[in-house]
């Protein structure tokens, strides 16, 4: 079993008025959460999603440029019972900055190439396939913030990975109102690069691009 939640709270009185009855004793309350279930989180097959080598000539004047999209996959395993788990995605490119702004836009690094201040890369879109998927293919977004406790409406179907601070959670149907309690997923994902348009290139420019997903449960 693993320890969680666990939470501590003191109330005592400092400075109280001298005419107000002293007390001889005082409360420490500890509040905590056993949970049965132990749960992970994990990239099948690679962590790395490689766009391979793109040259200038591809870019035509004036636009960006859209690479085929890469599929990647998550696994999520819960050990000794079903647990209701949610899923966070934080963009943690080093620097960040993306070239046109989205909640599922994630950065690609920067362009330092020539004069001026650097440039974003482009951005990668990533996206929940449930198109791929066997089963609870209805996706739900929190509403509060990621806490878990209120969520929208399922959707299906390319459904943006958003890094915005709300969660993401799975169920069987479209009616449902609340995360299926699961033992195992697989979640495939799709990612789609965007390349900046005009890009000033004197040497090779990497594409450095990292979301780190987290699992709550």
């Amino acid at each position: 079993m693993r320890l969680i939640a666990l939470s501590c709270g003191i109330s005592v009185a400092l400075l109280a008025p001298l005419s107000a009855a002293a007390e001889d004793s005082a409360n420490l309350k500890v509040t905590g959460v056993i949970s049965p279930a132990s749960c992970s989180v994990s990239l099948g097959g690679t962590s790395t999603v490689d766009l391979g080598e793109v040259k200038v000539s591809d870019f035509k004047p004036g636009k960006n440029l859209e690479l085929d999209p890469k599929p990647a996959s998550l696994t999520v395993i819960c050990e000794g019972a079903s647990a209701r788990f949610r899923l966070k995605a934080r963009d943690t490119s080093v620097g960040g900055g993306v070239s046109v702004v989205g909640l599922n836009h994630y950065s690609l690094g920067w362009n330092e190439s020539g004069k001026g201040t650097p440039k974003p890369n482009g951005y990668f879109k990533l996206s929940i396939d449930t198109d791929a998927m066997q089963s609870n293919k209805y996706v739900l977004k929190s509403t509060d913030g990621g806490d878990g406790k209120a969520w929208g409406v399922p959707t299906t179907g390319e459904v943006g990975f958003d890094h915005d601070g709300e969660a993401f959670a799975f169920a069987a149907s479209g009616s449902a109102t609340q995360p299926a309690d699961l033992e195992s997923l697989t979640v495939p994902l799709k990612i789609s690069a965007v390349l900046a348009k005009d890009p000033v290139v004197n040497g090779k420019v990497e594409l450095a691009g990292q979301a780190t997903i987290e699992i709550f449960y």
